[in-house]
């Protein structure tokens, strides 16, 4: 231990006017190879974590003890570390700015008031910066859980346990045996996503975060602990319930800490099995649908997000507690950060010794993981705000609410960047080779990514049909009266289907009536022409007549042929795809899906438009993809696709873009707008026109 100068030592001997908190709790615990004590502040409801060390410099504080006296002990107890005056003062002023001490002197009130006025401001400066968790309310619920706690102690029996785990390997085997029929069950994205379903997947939100909450709470409350906050958190604007269960570090056994942070993906996984089975043996309709948002929910949210130990959420503390690691994300990034300064500085300094040693590098690789993936996680939910944002035309609020979270998020290692360069005596330990070497290391690589393409995948509607199959479409309406059956091998020219349309039939026969009747007309104005001038001048006309009768007849004749359609070309009838009829017609069976192949359809009323059926080879398909004109620019021919099919989810076909139309769409595939797949709309004819320009590959 180097001397105390002779000036100070009246000043190192002379008794520190600080005297720690005597209602202060303390709870010693045990972190894997380390001992430690945690200190509750009864008023703030704080919690602070204090090694070996620090709780024993924080005892001796009891305003009659000296720094001299503090250094002794300390050298003493944990001989051969050794403390200097300096080293103690800097600990001691972090223990009065925690509150844990408290000094006797004039101008206390002023002090304490001005700290609290500082950690208001840098509260507030903290929401302006983290706009992605903002806290708006809380309560206390431990008046309700001390009343209601022992009444609910059989939640944690062993039986109701072991029948939460059967339950939930149950719900294992089912999705494991029946995971296609599962997949074939779900509805599609837009169907999930539509408005009236979005409700429903709010209020199981709501019930999974209510019930997640309250597991923590009785969990805590259970293992003698105690919750006094319960509130709302804004998590990426929506609201979400938080419970803080903090006295949770006061346990001494760490299994019970483990439990009471594990509690809330418990309840979750179990009311995920539970909702699973019942959406699997009930009937599509409102129950069936809230089943499932609530097992999307609670699977999804503790898969991504509450079990992930990368993100500071409820896997975080588990795997805190499991490597006996107190603020593992602090302590993790401090070791990395230690790290990297020992490669840049010339002096080193030791590791934290607290710190178990065969873990240290996994720790620092931790740190990496977590920083990257958090990193991640805030840069994808950034950007779907400001593309939701850019949907709903508040473009500008959208790239505000991002830039605001960006600074917020890069604000702080920047400014600790500056200011441990600011540090005169960082700044001389500082190696520049090495701080050279990562400038130019950090800059090619930021210019290799700069210039490598990054994937961008577009989502477009599609329909699968037999490649350069000819479809067949209904051009005269008409009830169907015959049609071959689906697979029938047939020649170019053959019938297809007869269609009998009796309007049609009767202007046929006025028609053809008329035009002889006409016939007869000029021929007796052409006999008395001789005789009767006043015939001679009717002949024109009547001749007129008799050619618009002939244009007539000759036209609804052709459209009378047209009730007979024909094979384009030789090949494999193959059914389209099945539809809804647009109109109401006598002979439709409505509610019920079919396509005119199909025996039940004959009778029925075929529209204009109608596709009655394909003729081509139907081992060889084709995908006609329907493509925005704000997302055209980005295809061209040779692109990858992969396909999802509505008929088998969990079935992936993979392809190339062959061609593309120069030209927009006219018309839209009509399975692709009776499903609404594709924004549409009907004209006169019924015939479904794109809604925005759009086009085809």
């Amino acid at each position: 231990m180097s001397a105390v100068p002779k000036d100070n030592e009246a000043a190192v001997e002379r008794p520190l006017p600080l005297c720690r908190r005597q209602d202060v709790s303390v709870h010693p615990q045990q972190w894997g190879e380390t001992r430690g004590w945690v200190l509750k502040d009864p008023m703030s409801l704080r919690y602070f974590q204090l090694h070996d060390e620090e709780f024993a410099i924080w005892q001796m504080l009891d305003g009659r003890t000296s720094l001299g006296q503090i250094q002794r002990g300390f050298a003493a107890r944990f001989a051969p570390m050794q403390l200097q005056p300096p080293q103690i003062m800097a600990f001691v002023a972090r223990l009065y700015q925690s509150g844990l001490v408290v000094a006797d002197s004039p101008g206390q009130g002023r002090r304490l008031w001005e700290s609290h006025l500082r950690t208001r401001r840098r509260t507030r400066w903290g929401l302006l910066t983290n706009l992605l968790a903002i806290r708006v309310a809380s309560w206390d619920p431990e008046p309700w859980l001390r009343r209601w706690a022992n009444k609910l102690d059989w939640l944690f029996s062993a039986w109701l346990l072991t029948a939460c785990a059967l339950l939930v390997l149950v719900a294992l085997l089912l999705a494991t045996v029946q995971f296609e029929s599962l997949l074939a069950r779900l509805p599609d994205l837009p169907t999930f996503l539509s408005p009236g379903n979005l409700v429903w997947l709010l209020v199981a939100l709501a019930c999974a975060k209510c019930l997640h909450e309250l597991g923590h709470a009785l969990t805590c409350r259970y293992f003698g602990g105690e919750c006094h906050e319960i509130g709302i958190l804004l998590l990426v604007f929506m609201p979400c319930l938080y419970c803080n269960v903090s006295d949770a570090w006061l346990f001494p056994n760490r299994w019970q800490r483990i439990a009471v942070s594990a509690a809330g993906i418990i309840v979750e996984i179990v009311l995920a099995a539970v909702c699973l089975i019942l959406w699997w043996f009930t009937a599509p309709g409102l129950l069936n649908a809230i089943l499932l948002n609530l097992v999307i929910v609670c699977s999804v949210n503790t898969l991504l997000f509450n079990g992930n130990p990368l993100l500071r959420f409820d896997g975080y503390y588990i795997l805190a507690d499991l490597l006996g690691v107190p603020n593992l994300g602090q302590q993790s990034r401090a070791l990395l950060w230690g790290r990297v300064q020992r490669w840049f500085l010339v002096h080193q300094q030791a590791e934290n010794r607290s710190l178990p040693s065969k873990r240290r590098s996994l720790l620092a690789c931790y740190a990496v993981a977590s920083t990257c993936y958090r990193w991640s996680v805030v840069a994808a939910i950034l950007y779907m705000v400001y593309q939701l944002a850019k949907t709903h035309d508040v473009e500008v609020l959208g790239a505000a609410a991002v830039s605001l979270a960006a600074i917020g998020m890069i604000s702080v290692p920047v400014s600790q960047g500056l200011r441990f360069f600011q540090h005169p005596g960082n700044r001389q330990r500082v190696r520049p080779g090495r701080v050279r070497f990562a400038i130019l290391a950090a800059s090619a690589m930021v210019g290799a990514l700069m210039l490598v393409p990054l994937p961008y995948r577009i989502v477009a509607p599609a329909v699968i049909q037999p490649q350069d199959a000819r479809r067949v479409y209904v051009t005269v309406s008409g009830r169907l009266d015959d049609a071959v059956s689906a697979g029938a091998a047939v020649s170019a020219g053959q019938q297809l289907a007869h269609l009998v349309n009796l309007d049609l039939q009767r202007k046929v026969v006025e028609l053809d009536s008329q035009r002889k009747l006409q016939r007869l007309h000029l021929a007796n104005l052409r006999a008395r022409q001789g005789e009767d001038p006043a015939a001679a001048t009717q002949i024109p006309a009547a001749t007129a007549d008799l050619e618009d009768l002939e244009n007539r007849f000759r036209q609804v004749q052709q459209d009378a042929e047209r009730l007979v359609l024909r094979a384009p070309t030789a090949g494999i009838v193959i059914p389209p795809p099945q539809q809804l009829p647009s109109f109401y017609r006598p002979g439709v069976l409505h509610g019920t899906r079919s396509t005119p192949l199909d025996a039940r359809a004959q009778g029925s009323y075929l529209e204009v438009g109608s596709l009655l059926c394909l003729v081509g080879d139907p081992s060889e398909l084709e995908a006609l993809v329907v493509i925005d004109q704000s997302q055209i620019q980005f295809v061209h021919p040779g692109q990858r696709v992969r396909l999802q099919l509505d008929a088998s989810p969990s079935r992936i076909l993979r392809g190339r873009i062959v061609e593309f139309a120069r030209l927009d769409l006219k018309v839209a595939p009509r399975e692709l707008a009776e499903q609404s797949d594709l924004l549409v709309h009907f004209d006169r004819e019924g015939i479904p026109r794109p809604a925005a320009t759009s086009y085809q590959a």
